[in-house]
């Protein structure tokens, strides 16, 4: 800092100390001619005054970290099952019983509710093929199904499936009479 006094009218005001407007470590040339090298000095504080205005870090509030969704084949598969197109919904329905994704089954036997009958026999058609006990009670459920179509291919999933419960339900729906044991017969063509 250089001192300069500053005048009024010729009058000498006060003595103030000016800062340089140069950088750190820049140098001056004085009136002289002759260069001083100029630095800004820091006043230090004692060690107590450090320790009381020294401001500590904002403590981070611990969050848990929320696990990122992320979407599976199936779920994608998933999306598709309701499209207004119904081929587009049985290629997905096919795709999803061929997924290993455990899921898989779960939107499979929702499909059980569609209101389009092809839709449910090839959702039928896939859960036989998985072999998946878990869907053996919703597919008993649906062997209630108005088409008689639906409750073949569900009877058909349901002994591909297996197992004592799943055989005693097709047993009891064939002696309730919703399955056919024979295909009816039909008309025949007059080629004689």
């Amino acid at each position: 800092m250089h001192w300069i006094s500053e005048y009024q009218g010729g009058k000498e005001l006060s003595k103030a100390p000016r800062k340089s407007s140069k950088a750190k470590g820049t140098k001056k040339t004085s009136d002289k001619g002759t260069t001083k090298s100029t630095t800004k000095k820091k006043q230090l504080k004692t060690k107590a005054e450090r320790k009381t205005t020294t401001k500590k870090p904002p403590v981070k509030k611990k969050t848990e970290a929320k696990p990122k969704k992320t979407h599976s084949l199936a779920d994608e598969l998933a999306k598709e099952i309701h499209s207004e197109d119904e081929q587009v919904s049985l290629g997905a329905i096919d795709a999803l019983g061929k997924v290993k994704d455990p899921s898989a089954t779960q939107y499979l036997i929702g499909c059980l509710n569609d209101s389009r009958y092809l839709v449910r026999i090839y959702a039928a058609i896939q859960l036989g093929e998985r072999k998946d006990k878990k869907a053996v009670d919703s597919l008993i459920k649906a062997l209630d199904d108005e088409s008689l179509f639906v409750r073949q291919t569900i009877a058909g999933a349901l002994e591909n499936i297996g197992g004592e419960k799943a055989t005693a339900a097709v047993k009891a729906a064939e002696e309730r009479g919703l399955l056919l044991d024979e295909l009816p017969e039909g008309k025949k063509l007059g080629f004689e």
